[in-house]
């Protein structure tokens, strides 16, 4: 898009255009927007043509149509983060950007407008109490996955190249396996994040291919004084890191963690495929034990309980129904004391810990990134009604603070993509990025065009 914007084979306005039209004809089908400014939009394509037409873009996404996640503040805006118990005229607009949307809007990208997101970004799913059901473009009778539900299903569907998901457990890898797309977590305090409210929480691309994603992450990492978390700025151009080898590298392999839902027999052969494209490349693989036993995630998802619960106690109680999955799913951490939940830190701790010697010795860990396949579009979570079991294989890199993306690693019937996980030492982004883009070509999978009749079955 940018080279054809530099020849002038195409004009930022064209595909604003065309992006809005697009919103028009497939947004009622997967909800990926719950607010479109398509004046504002169409003004700042103007602009950016103008700079093209003089040969002075702005920065390294001038003209690139993308959008917000509900979750990030944009100045004027209300941010519901999914849920209905979050009402507009009782929080009032955002009185200043993100971190990430500044840098956006500094280098000239096209914001379109705001995409959905799950209640209160702890659901793996594209269910919302306050914007409905966010479907998977490429099957819409299939979850697209959470909480970054409406960024990976815009792009799927052709509205963008690239959108910021973020990501606490895993809301952006999930959406990124389900949708078929490249989602990178940074390195915890890489992309500057205000407000800064957990130890695991990243802002990170996603995008439909690796190349993208790095284009993107030299943006979304530009220092911002507000992260007091944020890493020191390395002046690095992600992109140009992209050229290398999976010849030497020595990868653990791992089916799964030990915890969560069963590795399904579709996403085992593709998993089994990937590893394969890694041995043939020339990559020493180990495979490992799973590190963890089925009960050890349960301090997380209680700790995660008491994150939810008091987010919603600040709400009335009749409100805090309006949310009726997360609330239910809290219920139980309103008897828990405080010495409890300090054993559940100081179990997520443990996890963390031994997680981090998994890797020792090793360049990467890769593993399906989602156990099983896109699950039924209106489920908060797995079919069976387990809303933490899907974040089993994402949100352990959360708490390791490591940086892990998801890239495609093949599509099984129905239409359905499968995601791959490559996790690196700590800080090593350009690692990841590599690696990544050294499978993505050592695959030979091509990017698959964008659904232009979506499925409606």
């Amino acid at each position: 898009m940018l080279a054809a914007y530099a020849s002038k084979d195409l004009s930022p306005v064209e595909v604003t255009e065309a992006m809005l039209s697009r919103i028009e004809r497939v947004n009622p089908i997967i909800n990926a927007f719950h607010y479109v400014q398509a004046d504002t939009a169409l003004d700042a394509a103007r602009a950016s043509e103008s700079r093209w037409a003089n040969g002075k873009p702005q920065g390294l996404l001038d003209g690139v149509p993308t959008a917000i996640k509900d979750v990030l503040m944009m100045k004027g805006l209300p941010i519901y983060r999914g849920s209905a118990a979050n009402n507009a005229e009782e929080l009032g607009p955002a009185e200043s950007n993100a971190p990430c949307v500044e840098r956006l809007i500094e280098h000239g990208a096209i914001i379109l407008g705001k995409t959905t997101m799950c209640d209160h970004g702890m659901l793996a799913s594209g269910y919302s109490s306050q914007f409905g059901t966010t479907r998977n473009p490429w099957n819409t009778s299939r979850n697209c996955g959470g909480s970054s539900s409406g960024s990976a299903a815009a792009v799927a569907a052709g509205i963008g190249p690239v959108t910021i998901g973020t990501d606490i457990v895993g809301s952006i890898r999930n959406p990124a396996s389900f949708c078929g797309l490249t989602g990178h977590k940074p390195s915890y305090g890489r992309v500057p994040c205000y407000p800064q409210t957990s130890p695991s929480v990243c802002a990170g691309p996603i995008a439909r291919d690796v190349t993208d994603a790095a284009l993107l992450l030299n943006v979304l990492c530009l220092p911002d004084a507000r992260d007091v978390s944020a890493l020191k700025y390395e002046d690095v151009d992600y992109t140009a890191k992209l050229d290398g080898s999976l010849r030497g590298l020595r990868i653990g392999v791992l089916g799964g963690l030990g915890f969560g839902a069963p590795l399904q027999n579709a996403v085992r052969e593709r998993f089994s495929a990937a590893v394969d494209v890694f041995a043939a490349a020339g990559a020493e693989l180990v495979e490992l034990t799973p590190p963890f036993d089925a009960n050890d995630a349960d301090c997380a998802e209680r700790f995660y309980q008491v994150r939810s619960l008091a987010e919603l106690e600040q709400l009335p109680p009749g409100i805090q129904a309006r949310s009726p999955v997360i609330n239910a799913w809290t219920e139980a951490a309103r008897s828990y004391t405080a010495a409890m939940h300090y054993e559940d830190y100081l179990g997520t701790q443990a996890l963390r810990q031994r997680l981090l010697e998994v890797i020792n010795g090793f360049d990467f860990l890769i593993l399906p990134t989602m156990p099983v396949l896109p699950y039924a579009a209106d489920n908060p979570g797995l079919d069976d009604g387990d809303t933490f079991a899907p974040w089993s294989n994402t949100f352990p890199f959360n708490l390791t603070q490591q940086p892990a993306i998801s890239v495609p690693c093949g599509w099984v019937e129905n239409n359905l993509p499968v995601g791959l996980q490559i996790v690196g030492q700590r800080y090593d982004d350009v690692g990841v990025l590599c690696a990544a883009r050294s499978f993505e070509i050592a695959s030979g999978l091509p990017i698959r065009p964008i659904p232009e009749e979506l499925d409606l079955s």
